[in-house]
């Protein structure tokens, strides 16, 4: 398996980015009950499948930030 060759720039990626925030607000959902009780399980759910959904868009745009990596030939 190899890396893309921009892998030194992915936390630049807006898809890399929806992931880390998915991740920690399910992190805190998980070890933080009182965050568990300021939504209620069908809101959290649909927030989920909203940045789920997200992601999978995002990373097809074309990002301009992630510096273009050259190719040997």
């Amino acid at each position: 398996m190899n890396l893309i060759p921009q892998w030194q720039q992915l936390w630049k990626m807006y898809s890399v980015q929806l992931a880390a925030v998915l991740v920690a607000l399910n992190t805190a959902a998980y070890v933080w009950p009182s965050f568990q009780a300021l939504f209620s399980p069908e809101i959290f759910s649909a927030v989920n499948g909203i940045l789920a959904a997200a992601i999978a868009v995002v990373r097809a745009i074309p990002q301009t930030n992630i510096a273009p990596v050259d190719t040997p030939k």
